[in-house]
């Protein structure tokens, strides 16, 4: 299978990358700044593709059996809320063109709307960020509703420790307590869903098993 994964050059695409090689897959490594992308294996092939550059998106996925996504904020003084709505809706107009059909996306359990987690500075921080967190549940719903074979995987905090493959995964909004996953689980999580679409035309999370 040839993976289109957006946002290749950062901390969790890399551990994409990484899981789907090794599972024997070929990757379209897809970011605003291609050369960043770390791996230099055959298999992968970099593309250019600017989240707010629908033209360039579409254009990357070309050749393209599935498509991951993995697109968060970097920079801060980016005051544009719009980013998870404009990437993806670039993403589904590219993967029409292009007939593709499977859809994982990798969002935030910040974008549940209404839920309270324990700790003030937990709720404070999603006041803080809810313009970006509801853009985030505005994708959700209209990936959702795109038609694709679409998984939309709201991720914890994401740690850089090594697999240990000891997760869960919550399929109701139940996200009180602090959760937590490292970057590597979350992309072989990722990876064996494409392969088996288990949870195929849902909104799901994935945390540490503890």
């Amino acid at each position: 299978m040839k993976i289109a994964i957006l946002g290749a050059s950062g901390k969790t695409g890399t551990a994409l990358i990484e899981q789907a090689l090794a599972s024997g897959h070929e990757v379209i490594g897809i970011a605003r700044t291609p050369e960043k992308i770390a791996s230099n294996d055959v298999r992968v092939t970099k593309r250019k593709g600017d989240a707010y550059d629908e033209q360039s998106v579409i254009a990357a996925l070309e050749g393209a059996d599935a498509v991951i996504t993995t697109v968060g904020k970097t920079d801060l003084k980016d005051k544009r809320i719009n980013l998870s709505t404009a990437a993806h809706r670039a993403v589904v107009a590219g993967m029409r063109k292009h007939g593709i059909r499977p859809l994982l996306v990798i969002s935030s359990i910040g974008a549940a709307q209404g839920v309270k987690r324990k700790g003030i500075v937990r709720n404070v921080y999603l006041f803080l960020r809810r313009k970006y967190y509801g853009d985030m549940y505005q994708m959700e719903k209209e990936i959702m509703s795109s038609g694709l074979d679409v998984t939309a995987l709201r991720a914890p905090i994401l740690v850089d420790e090594p697999v240990n493959g000891k997760y869960r995964v919550i399929e109701n909004e139940d996200y009180l307590e602090r959760l937590q996953i490292s970057r590597t689980d979350l992309a072989k999580f990722l990876i064996g869903e494409l392969e088996n679409r288990r949870w195929n035309n849902r909104v799901i999370a994935i945390a540490d098993d503890v």
